[in-house]
Order: structure tokens, then C-alpha cells, then sequence
């Protein structure tokens, strides 16, 4: 793959000119599959490194580390904070829970009704969520470039079928460390049980929990269908995936290569949107065919865990963040519905 990036880098880019001395070298990490074709966070990785190299004239040589190779999400954040990392896709909730408590709000169920309307709901271009991340940065030390639209999260269990809210009483449920996915599944009257991605397919294997939650394309890639029988359509969540990059080296870039910085992540979010939304849907027939039972909520049913969520939780977040904060988020969102 970097021999491929690296010739576009140079008939795209090079072509135009003698080549700039490389000045820099940007360390990229994710956790996922190694596959651009098939997962998001790959394509975007290698459509960014590709985009930066060649927008930045040869000046910024992006090296790529896939599959979780430099530590699971909550190691990233740590190291894009200390700086040994300079880029890095992962969930939004898990840096929150970490080092940024309010980030977590975006993670609230029912607060979008697509890829799309996440995206333009939480871009950066939007001048509450401007100001939100440059508050991230002055206090942590991390930008956040832009959010990308990870995919819906749906329910999976090994025995129990899920199509009311009810089920889920008492069922050990794995999540992310992302506290508003917790608080849900304890509204939902189920056992949060946090474990790190890189171990869930053993959790799962071994009974350590009952179930789990995450988008069809995970779901499949990670062969969670081998160690669970029951899939549910809930999409009760949008996995909300950040592109991070250490405050300090970003900010210390010229600025006509933090402009090349912003170029290409831009350019790298339209893949990362179009792979994610494609690959669901080639998961759902997929893991059809390995025999997985699936099962499509009504809208009746949306509805009752929409009912048994959306307000305990924002009156939650309330609670945790603080008003005027939490208001003024929802006060935001509304905007664009009423809107619409």
C-alpha cells in the first residue's frame, strides 16, 4: 500500500515540479482491519496519507500503522497527547471519557438520522462545534481534525433475541469505555460491561458477557457472527470515530502545510463516508449468509427504546455536564431540525 500511495504521491503531485526535501514524518495509527477497501478508518488513513504527501509537495511522508499496532484507543489518546503519535482515528467517547468529560454529549442515542445529517451536524465549520474543539485543544493538548460517521450500532446477543426494550433486562452488555453508551444500556436495564475492542471477540467466545453493540460492517469484519446468534436493526447509536492530531506538532506546522494538514483530512472524510455507508450494507447480506438471525425493529418498537433512552439520558447529560452547556448543545441540534 505504500509503495501504491507513494507512486500516486509522485505522477499527481511531484510531476509539477522538483520535489521538496521531506521536512516531515507523520506517525498514523488506527485499530482496524488493514483493508481501505472494506473499512472506513483504513480508507481514510490511506487516502489521507496519500492526499497530505502530494498536497504538501513531498514535504510530510505519512507512515501508517493498521490493526491496532500502536495500542487500542485508549493508548492512542494517550500517546497523541504525549506526542509519540501524530495522527490517530478512534472513537470520539473514548478520548471524552478520558480527558474531556462535555465530548461525551455527541454520543447521546437518537441524535441522528444519518451518515449525513451526523456529518453536517458536528462539522467543524459550525461555529458552536468550532468552539467546542478549540476548547479540546487549549485543554488537552489534542485537536480534533473533524468527526466521521463510523456507522449506526445495532445489538447482538448470543441468546436472547431483542425487539423491545424489556429484553434487555439483566443481560451483560460489552460497550465502549464511552460513559453516555453505558448510561444507556443501564436505562435500558442491562449491564454495561466495558471491554477493550481487542478482546471482545474473547469475551464473546467465552461468555464473559451476553452481548455486544456495534455497526454492521465491525460486526462482520470482526467475525462477531461465529460467537453471537441473534443481530437486532436497532441503530440506537451513530459510532462517532475523530481524526486526532497532537495540538503541539499541528500548530507548530507552517502554515501552508497545516493547510495541506486540513486538505487532505478533508479529502480522506469523503472516503471515509462512502466506504462506511457501502460496506453496511454488504455486511447485512453477509452475515445473513453466516446464519445470523436478524431482526428489523418496527417503527413502533424504534420508538419504545427511543422513549426508554432519549429523555434520561439528555436529562442525564444535564446532570453530568451542566446546563448551560448541555442546553446549549440540544438547543443547537434542534436548530437543525426545525430547520428541516
Amino acid at each position: 500500500m505504500k509503495t501504491i500511495t507513494a507512486t500516486l504521491a509522485l505522477a499527481l503531485g511531484l510531476s509539477c515540479g522538483a520535489a521538496k526535501a521531506q521536512e516531515y514524518t507523520l506517525k498514523y495509527s488506527f485499530a482496524d482491519v488493514d483493508q481501505p477497501a472494506a473499512n472506513a478508518a483504513a480508507a481514510h488513513a490511506y487516502v489521507f496519507e496519500e492526499a497530505l504527501e502530494r498536497l504538501s509537495g513531498g514535504r510530510i511522508e505519512v507512515d501508517v500503522f493498521p490493526n491496532g499496532q500502536l495500542g487500542d484507543a485508549r493508548s492512542m489518546a494517550q500517546q497523541i497527547r504525549r506526542g509519540t503519535i501524530d495522527v490517530a482515528s478512534f472513537s470520539s467517547g473514548v478520548f471524552a471519557s478520558l480527558y474531556y468529560p462535555e465530548l461525551g454529549i455527541i454520543d447521546l442515542p437518537f441524535l441522528y438520522a444519518t451518515r449525513a445529517d451526523m456529518v453536517e451536524k458536528l462539522s467543524t465549520h459550525q461555529p458552536f462545534i468550532a468552539e467546542l474543539l478549540d476548547d479540546v485543544a487549549d485543554s488537552t493538548g489534542v485537536r480534533i481534525l473533524g468527526f466521521e460517521p463510523y456507522g449506526f450500532r445495532n445489538f447482538t446477543t448470543a441468546d436472547t433475541p431483542i425487539h423491545r426494550p424489556e429484553d434487555m433486562q439483566g443481560l451483560k452488555m460489552r460497550t465502549q469505555e464511552i460513559v453516555p453508551h453505558q448510561e444507556l444500556m443501564r436505562a435500558l436495564g442491562a449491564s454495561p460491561t466495558p471491554i477493550p475492542f481487542l478482546e471482545l471477540y474473547s469475551a464473546l467466545q467465552t461468555g464473559v458477557v451476553d452481548g455486544e453493540e456495534n455497526p454492521l460492517a465491525t460486526i462482520q469484519q470482526q467475525k462477531f457472527y461465529q460467537v453471537q446468534n441473534h443481530l437486532t436493526l436497532s441503530g440506537h447509536l451513530m459510532t462517532i470515530a475523530a481524526i486526532f492530531v497532537n495540538e503541539a506538532w499541528y500548530a507548530g506546522l507552517p502554515d501552508d502545510l497545516r493547510a495541506a494538514v486540513d486538505q487532505a483530512n478533508a479529502e480522506a472524510s469523503l472516503a471515509y463516508a462512502g466506504v462506511g455507508a457501502t460496506q453496511d450494507v454488504l455486511a447485512l447480506d453477509q452475515l445473513e449468509e453466516e446464519g445470523m438471525t436478524i431482526y428489523a425493529l418496527s417503527p413502533e418498537e424504534r420508538q419504545a427504546f427511543r422513549d426508554a433512552t432519549a429523555k434520561p439520558l439528555r436529562e442525564w447529560a444535564i446532570d453530568e455536564y451542566g446546563d448551560e452547556f448541555a442546553q446549549g448543545f440540544f438547543d443547537y441540534l434542534d436548530g437543525f431540525d426545525e430547520a428541516s
